[in-house]
């Protein structure tokens, strides 16, 4: 009896270990798919159907089982890269939008100023023409008190 047990324990150990090396060779398979071309995936892909079609039924389950867990574990990395990428364009469009609106508010100040100093320019100028006429206006003044007051000396002689 004793031999019996012992047997059967040897004949799982060996099942088991079949089974590890058949999930080795799996998981092994399943990388070489995912980092395989498309022309090589396909030959992958078909390789990998006929090593679980000659697998026991329990092999096959447990392939089975470990695939879709691998393909879970994929789809989960692929929506966790997804969601990496549109949060990444979404801090970019917020920058250039950022950018925008600074390079906006710059210009629009750049124009302020540029109508300032236009301004301050034309007050500048119409003083200039204030005191040119003030002072064209006190120097005919003075001329035509000096006129007057040669002919008024001239016309007293």
């Amino acid at each position: 009896m004793e031999s019996y047990k012992t047997h059967i324990a040897l004949a799982l150990l060996l099942s088991s270990l079949t089974q590890v090396g058949a999930n080795e060779a799996i998981d092994t398979q399943i990388q070489a798919i995912k980092d395989a071309d498309p022309q090589e995936r396909r030959e992958l892909i078909n390789r990998l159907k006929q090593d679980i079609a000659q697998m026991n039924k329990n092999e096959q389950s447990n392939a089975v089982t470990q695939m879709r867990l691998q393909l879970k574990t994929m789809n989960q990395e692929k929506m966790v890269k997804a969601e990496k990428t549109q949060n990444k364009e979404k801090q970019e469009k917020e920058a250039k939008e950022s950018h925008l609106e600074k390079e906006q508010k710059r210009i629009q100040k750049m124009q302020q100023t540029h109508k300032m100093q236009q301004t301050q320019q034309m007050q500048q100028m119409e003083n200039m023409n204030q005191k040119q006429g003030a002072n064209q206006f006190s120097q005919e003044i003075r001329q035509s008190n000096m006129l007057n007051q040669g002919f008024g000396k001239k016309g007293k002689q």
